[in-house]
């Protein structure tokens, strides 16, 4: 039995976490097929879908001061409950709801429960494992989800044409529910220290901007996403126009890529130190970039499919290696305010990729985004690898949350 495995077998809170994240994003991306199939159905454009994407993410931007606090604040029981039983009927509003306005106010108010939520989880984690299983479980976790991406499309597919949008959504409030249940479940709790009178309760980006390792991790991780989500939108001009693929072949590259994240979810397991991490973290940035410059320079949609496979896998490493690192940096107390600015981060990035992809699509051919993707993704570990490995060497301190 692998590491991985018996980590998972021997620790009960440890299964459930995986399992209730998996079941919600499994529930979340069916929704949000669901709902881009409903826009599209009533006319809508692609502004309208790039509305709904922007309004679910939005949240985790703007509320990510005050998630980070109510993760430090509460008991994490609490906020699992009480998030996902708001999640749920925002969801079933939603089954109900066909205007575009009231879409959208409501993907807004499940992105800002989401806010909380994931933040919880992932504080949370590093308290339900020690300190060196904590990449381990991460992988686990991250495999999982994996797992979930790659079915929910279809899910959501199949549920929307056989029975129409309100299926799709009344289960992703069941997987809230789940969600609820497991929280319940759950023997461990995260109990924040409560600051004393006089002391000053600091926000995650302030803590992240001192560290000399968080600083330079949130920013690489801004810019990865930039380029990489990039990408994603002209992806399909690539496979479709440039090398005059079929749909079928687009849809191949996307789970192929999915798998090789799948595999490097699990593969990360086998680094759990902090200098090993950022080795970690570096190498896989590189092989990421060097993966989209290969996507710009094959000859043939076949040669997109070992391309597919290693980019996946390094993605998955770099994905895993930075929360692990964030995770380990973040004092105990302060977890839910380093974990939500990191997601705002995340999602910022996000956006900004959606809009520079559109904006660049109409100057610049798919080969040449993807190898200036990759060209300019290759100059961030190599700028600033060495700075991240002395500043993760064993001698250096987390900042202080308080204080």
């Amino acid at each position: 039995m692998s590491f991985t495995s018996a980590l998972l077998a021997r620790n009960r809170d440890l299964r459930v976490s995986v399992v209730a994240r998996a079941v919600s994003l499994l529930g979340d991306e069916a929704a949000v097929i669901a709902l881009t199939l409903r826009m599209h159905d009533s006319g809508a454009g692609a502004g309208a879908v790039a509305q709904l994407l922007v309004a679910g993410m939005l949240p985790l931007v703007v509320f990510a001061g005050i998630a980070g606090r109510l993760v430090d604040r509460y008991n994490s029981r609490s906020l699992l409950v009480w998030s996902g039983l708001a999640q749920a009927a925002v969801c079933a509003a939603l089954a109900l709801v066909h205007d575009r306005p009231a879409t959208l106010a409501l993907v807004v108010v499940l992105g800002a429960g989401q806010a909380v939520n994931g933040a919880t989880w992932q504080a949370l984690l590093p308290s339900i494992v020690e300190a060196d299983q904590l990449a381990a479980a991460m992988g686990l976790s991250q495999a999982a989800r994996t797992i979930a991406g790659i079915a929910a499309p279809a899910v959501g597919g199949i549920l929307t044409g056989r029975y129409g949008t309100s299926v799709p959504l009344l289960l992703d409030a069941a997987t809230f529910v789940a969600v609820t249940a497991a929280a319940f479940l759950i023997h461990t709790h995260r109990q924040a220290r409560t600051a004393s009178p006089g002391e000053r309760i600091r926000g995650g980006f302030a803590i992240v901007r001192d560290d000399p390792v968080l600083a330079v991790l949130l920013t690489l991780l801004g810019g990865f996403i930039v380029l990489g989500a990039m990408v994603n939108v002209i992806e399909v001009f690539l496979v479709r126009d440039t090398l005059h693929a079929s749909a079928t072949w687009y849809g191949v590259l996307g789970g192929t890529w999915a798998v090789g994240m799948l595999a490097g979810s699990l593969l990360g397991a086998r680094w759990s130190t902090p200098p090993a991490l950022v080795r970690v973290l570096i190498v896989s940035a590189g092989v990421l970039s060097l993966s989209l410059a290969g996507y710009g320079v094959a000859p043939a949609v076949a040669w997109l499919l070992p391309m597919a496979v290693t980019g996946g896998a390094a993605n998955g490493l770099l994905n895993l290696s930075t929360s692990a690192m964030t995770m380990l940096r973040a004092p105990d107390d302060a977890r839910g305010r380093v974990s939500a600015a990191v997601n705002a981060v995340a999602s910022a990035a996000m956006i900004g990729a959606y809009v520079l992809g559109g904006v660049l699509a109409d100057v610049a051919t798919p080969r040449q985004l993807f190898v200036a993707s990759g060209v300019l993704g290759l100059l961030a570990p190599l700028a600033v690898g060495r700075m991240l490995l002395r500043a993760a060497a064993p001698t250096r301190q987390p900042a202080a949350a308080i204080g």
